[in-house]
């Protein structure tokens, strides 16, 4: 008897652990989103598509170049009452100085103020408004360049 209450115990911590790795149910699948295109039919958002909306959106004034997409696991945004901050992360084909042509035109485009510029292998950008600042950083990469553009307070 005492065998067996032993064997019994035995199989129910085995289940009972076996059952807590898998009871998880594995990894978190976030809901549908769905949207209308300019079509009016009806799409599917993905996370991705919704994250980078959302930095679009956050930061209105500050243009993204068509050749390069935002880099999701190393983007940030962190927005309170008073301000949006961040950290986008670019990454495409575009060279670097192309990209630094663009942001040039589009940043003084979009009303930001130039305090000083350096062109070199790994280029910085500079650009105010009232209360805001921002950086941009652009390197070129083996297959095209990538950009990091720091949005905080002036």
């Amino acid at each position: 008897m005492k065998t067996l209450s032993k064997n019994f115990l035995a199989v129910l911590l085995a289940a009972t652990v076996s059952g807590c790795a898998t009871g998880i149910g594995g990894t978190y699948k976030s809901p549908e989103v769905h949207s209308f295109n300019d079509k009016g039919e009806k799409e599917v958002l993905t996370d991705t598509k919704v994250f980078e909306s959302g930095v679009i959106r956050s930061f209105p004034d500050i243009a993204i170049p068509s050749t390069h997409k935002i880099d999701l696991d190393k983007s940030v945004i962190f927005t309170s009452p008073t301000q949006t901050v961040g950290k986008i992360t670019l990454s495409g084909s575009g060279d670097a100085d192309s990209l630094f042509r663009f942001f040039e035109e589009q940043m003084t485009a979009n009303g930001w103020s130039m305090v000083n510029s350096f062109q070199s292998a790994t280029s910085s950008m500079y650009y105010a408004k009232p209360g805001k600042f921002v950086a941009i950083i652009i390197e070129a990469t083996q297959t095209g360049s990538r950009v990091y553009i720091n949005v905080g307070p002036e």
